[in-house]
């Protein structure tokens, strides 16, 4: 008996019993009440028991009806759910089967999985579980059975129905356990995706085709997400990285791949990009570092990536590797500057023969071409065969103006005796065989390197260059401070040579000046004129001439034409020269010739030339008069107007003059500016006068 009818039963049983009850108690006391009459109260009892049998019955009667009404109700609801449910199963573009969960027997089958088996439903109805399956694939299917019996509910994409014909279809399956009538059955959904494999299989060969279209790209191509992720990495992306694909996709582009000193910037181009602040098409040079830390220069070229919504997802960027065509133009460049370098340091040395700027201007190209801290440049003293201090740049202390070093003495001495370069990346290090680690420690320095000058296959001195961190000099760098070095031998050999010959030049200029001292002298014993007479005018003419503002090598002509002032009176003949009375008309025109006879001298002596001014023009007068052209004011030179006034200052006032007595100071005044404008430049006496003498 089913739990409905029995609940329905003890539901009429306890209403008769409520209605007996009550009838029965209530109908007692009511005719007690009413009939004191006890045969009377016998027969109306008789008709109450008869009264109660059919009001009994009629509410059995109703109960009854009433639940068999309820019953058929219920029926009708549970038919119509049924068909309903039957319906929807039958409808279903789903395979639906139901198994007893016991024996994994198919109880139920809707018309969708006969189909797709193609079996009529009473073949399919009493199959077991595992015969749904291929044969292959019977294990696998029976314990995912078993897995959704413990689960209570499952779903597996890929799963495969076997068809009549021997063909199998992939199916998406939603296994529910459920309790039904008392059992446990499975609900097993069966979805045919077919048409999704294939679309995903064609999605797959075309992300195939393109990941090998990329793949034989000879550019970095990457999608990176908006958080920084690496969606995607090409084959030529991965090698140039050092990992695989699969290392790199996911990894966070900007703080695995991009060095620290490009990061923050490499992620605001990146927040520009996917922004829409950018160009479509965003151009830009960026390192990235691979797997072993080094550095490759990429030349990016960027676009965002769009949903169908429009809204931006990424980026994708190509990428060249252009590292070896940078890396080559900066060379290039590096070359290039260095080449402008040593060439303005060949115009310095050509155009100025002072080695100490020569030096300060090698060391500064040192030090900012090179990037050290510090230079210097010891040269070496051919006489005592030591390297001393020249020049240097960068230092913190003075101690390196104290070096001196024998030559092969520490590294700076054997670089200069064994002609090599000689480089130390660690100047600390006791086996670097350092001398000059008192130097070294007090400066901060830990690299150091020393090129000796070389110049026509002789030592000049080296050129040393410090460095505060390890530093190691690539072979441009190396070619180029050798070619500073060669630069600065030839310096240092131009100097010396040019020292060579000042030296010598200052010797035959004294050599020369000693032999026109020594000729003055001759003419004034000759002519008998007082004791440094010539010395003596030649200083008043030099006073005067640097008060008029001669210096230099015309200075240097003043005064040896001062000195040779009367070299043309070597043409006097000694009678008329040393005559102790006043000559004769005669004689005055011989005397007068001398000035001539000085030009004739002079002029074929190139070294002289410059001074003929005074010996040819320091008889002439400013008005015309004087010998022997006649020359008149300007027209006379500077040099000789100069003499004249002090000529004629030293023959008044000098003392033992064949042919005059010696004056007053005062009385020589007087006569000078006397003589202003007829025999001497007004100007120059002017100036003369004003002097202390």
């Amino acid at each position: 008996m089913k739990k409905t009818d029995l609940s329905s039963i003890l539901r009429i049983l306890a209403l008769y019993v409520v209605f007996s009850g009550l009838w029965i108690a209530v109908s007692d006391r009511v005719l007690a009440g009413l009939i004191t009459d006890l045969h009377r109260l016998s027969l109306f009892q008789t008709y109450k028991g008869l009264a109660f049998i059919f009001a009994s019955a009629a509410i059995l009667f109703f109960l009854v009806r009433h639940e068999f009404i309820a019953r058929e109700r219920a029926e009708t609801d549970r038919r119509a759910s049924e068909e309903k449910y039957r319906t929807l199963i039958e409808t279903a573009n789903d395979a639906i089967f139901v198994f007893d969960a016991e024996t994994g027997i198919v109880l139920e089958a809707n018309r969708k999985a006969c189909e797709i088996l193609d079996l009529p439903e009473e073949k399919v109805v009493g199959m077991r579980q595992v015969d749904l399956h291929p044969a292959e694939e019977a294990e696998r299917c029976r314990g995912i059975f078993q897995e959704a019996l413990q689960k209570g509910s499952l779903t597996i994409e890929t799963s495969c129905l076997s068809r009549n014909d021997g063909g199998t279809i992939p199916m998406e399956v939603s296994i529910s356990v459920v309790e039904f009538g008392g059992k446990r059955i499975v609900l097993s959904i069966f979805r045919d995706i077919t048409e999704r494999k294939e679309a995903s299989e064609t999605l797959r060969q075309e992300k195939e085709r393109a990941q090998s279209y990329l793949d034989v790209a000879g550019v970095i191509i990457v999608v990176i997400n908006t958080d920084g992720t690496v969606r995607l990495i090409n084959r030529k992306g991965a090698e140039i990285l050092g990992l695989g694909e699969g290392e790199i996709t996911g990894s966070n582009w900007f703080d695995r791949f991009m060095p620290q000193r490009v990061r923050e910037r490499a992620r605001a181009v990146f927040g520009r990009i996917v922004f829409g602040e950018a160009g479509p098409h965003e151009y830009l040079e960026m390192p990235l570092l691979t797997l072993d830390g080094a550095e490759r220069i990429i030349a990016w070229h960027n676009t965002v990536l769009k949903d169908e919504r429009g809204r931006i997802t990424g980026t994708l960027s190509s990428g060249e590797d252009i590292t070896a065509r940078t890396r080559a133009e900066a060379s290039a460049q590096t070359r290039l500057q260095h080449l402008s370098v040593l060439h303005s340091l060949d115009l310095i040395i050509s155009s100025s023969l002072d080695l100490r700027f020569t030096l300060k201007e090698l060391l500064q190209f040192v030090t900012s071409q090179l990037g050290v801290d510090a230079a210097d440049v010891l040269l070496l003293d051919q006489n005592t065969q030591t390297l001393e201090h020249a020049a240097n740049r960068g230092f913190r202390t003075r101690d390196i103006e104290k070096v001196r070093l024998r030559l092969g003495e520490g590294i700076a001495g054997a670089a200069a005796l064994e002609h090599k370069s000689i480089s130390i990346p660690d100047i600390l290090d006791p086996a670097s065989g350092v001398s000059r680690t008192f130097l070294f420690a007090a400066e901060g320095f830990l690299a150091y390197i020393v090129v000796p000058l070389m110049a026509k296959g002789k030592v000049q001195g080296v050129l040393e260059v410090y460095h505060r961190t390890p530093l190691t000099l690539d072979l441009e760098q190396q070619s180029f401070l050798e070619s500073l070095a060669a630069q600065a031998a030839i310096a240092i050999d131009n100097a010396a040579l040019f020292d060579d010959l000042q030296r010598t030049n200052i010797d035959l200029m004294i050599a020369y000046d000693a032999t026109l001292q020594g000729w003055a002298r001759a003419l004034d014993l000759r002519s008998r004129a007082t004791e440094r007479h010539t010395e003596r005018v030649t200083e008043m003419t030099m006073r005067l001439a640097k008060a008029m503002g001669i210096d230099g090598r015309e200075l240097v002509h003043v005064r040896r034409g001062a000195l040779l002032h009367d070299v043309g009176k070597i043409g006097i003949p000694d009678s008329i020269l040393t005559k102790p009375g006043p000559l004769t008309d005669e004689e005055w025109e011989i005397m007068r010739r001398h000035p001539q006879y000085a030009f004739d001298m002079l002029k074929p002596i190139a070294y002289l030339r410059s001074a003929l001014d005074i010996p040819y023009a320091h008889h002439e007068h400013w008005d015309g008069t004087g010998y022997p052209r006649g020359l008149k004011g300007e027209q006379i030179p500077l040099a000789a107007r100069l003499f004249a006034v002090a000529d004629v200052w030293e023959a008044m006032i000098a003392e033992d003059r064949p042919y005059r007595q010696p004056s007053s100071e005062g009385e020589v005044r007087r006569q000078i500016r006397a003589l202003a404008g007829t025999q001497l430049d007004p100007e120059i006496v002017e100036l003369f006068l004003k002097m202390e003498w």
